[in-house]
């Protein structure tokens, strides 16, 4: 529930705000928002899908495969999970190309948008589309709870190995531009003069910076947890009885953490940000924070 309010903050923040749809590295984070939305959201849907199976002692009904992946949150969840780390792979590939080329960067309209937005979405949905092929042609029942991994189980080991690896790229893509980010900035602090172009520069150093910030979280929320979760998921995979779930799930799931310390992070460090929220909550700055927080907290 959390990730799913605090995306749905950052998403309706930027969409409400004329001056942070018209950057460039605040659309591509856009999209990022929005695939962490849906993933949270899919999440939000299964849990109370599956309360209500158990509350209603309905765990005995059997669905077929095809049943199962029709449900909103199985296919929800399999396009999320390849959309969350291909954007955060172009959100990291976007700060690189501001710091390598920030000239050109900053005459790039709306077809980079398109393109750095469209990419991920467009092959996450292609893949999302070939998990659809085992429960198409494959016969038998699952229970109602409708488990992900017994939907696909080769396809579902393969979309956590490529998330994980785009997640973990992603954050590599950062040793480098926080080097020239450092360099950068040293050469700047020794001109006399600031020029338009140096103050530019200094507002994507800024916001490079936060998402290298963002990116720590992931690495630590999202990278390693996927990957002890994925060694946890093929150990017990064979020892569980049928239609049970690994506990090594759970780590899956630490990546709606993430998505929460975002929405910290951007509002501290983005005031175009900070101030488009506070309006859509007509509400001071420090009393915001804290109504978001003891939200959280509350949930």
């Amino acid at each position: 529930m959390g990730s799913t309010i605090t995306n749905a903050i950052i998403i309706i923040a930027i969409i409400r705000s004329k001056y942070l749809r018209s950057r460039r590295e605040i659309m591509v984070m856009f999209a990022v928002s929005v695939a962490d939305f849906v993933e949270a959201f899919a999440t939000l849907h299964g849990g109370i899908y599956r309360t209500i199976i158990v509350l209603s002692d309905s765990i005995d009904t059997n669905f077929t495969p095809l049943q199962c992946m029709a449900l909103p949150h199985s296919w929800l969840w399999r396009w999320s999970d390849f959309a969350t780390a291909f954007s955060l792979l172009a959100l990291s590939v976007d700060r690189l190309l501001s710091i390598l080329v920030p000239v050109k960067y900053s005459t790039w309209g709306s077809n980079y948008i398109a393109i750095a937005i469209g990419v991920p979405y467009i092959t996450s949905f292609i893949l999302m589309l070939c998990v659809w092929i085992t429960p198409i042609t494959s016969e038998g029942s699952l229970s109602i709870l409708c488990a992900n991994v017994y939907l696909s189980p080769v396809f579902y080991s393969f979309s956590k190995y490529i998330s994980s690896a785009a997640s973990f790229l992603s954050i590599l893509l950062y040793v480098p531009i926080i080097f020239m980010v450092q360099k950068q900035m040293k050469r700047m602090a020794d001109k006399i003069c600031v020029s338009q172009i140096d103050l530019q520069r200094k507002a994507q150093f800024k916001m490079t910076v936060t998402v290298a910030f963002s990116s720590c979280a992931t690495f630590f929320l999202d990278v390693i947890p996927r990957a002890i979760g994925i060694f946890g998921l093929r150990r017990d995979y064979n020892k569980l009885p049928s239609q049970c779930e690994s506990n090594s799930m759970m780590l899956f799931h630490l990546s709606k953490i993430n998505s929460m310390i975002n929405l910290l992070l951007f509002y501290r460090r983005n005031s175009a940000i900070r101030e488009s929220i506070r309006r859509l909550f007509h509400l001071p700055g420090q009393l915001l924070l804290f109504k978001i927080l003891f939200a959280l907290s509350a949930r």
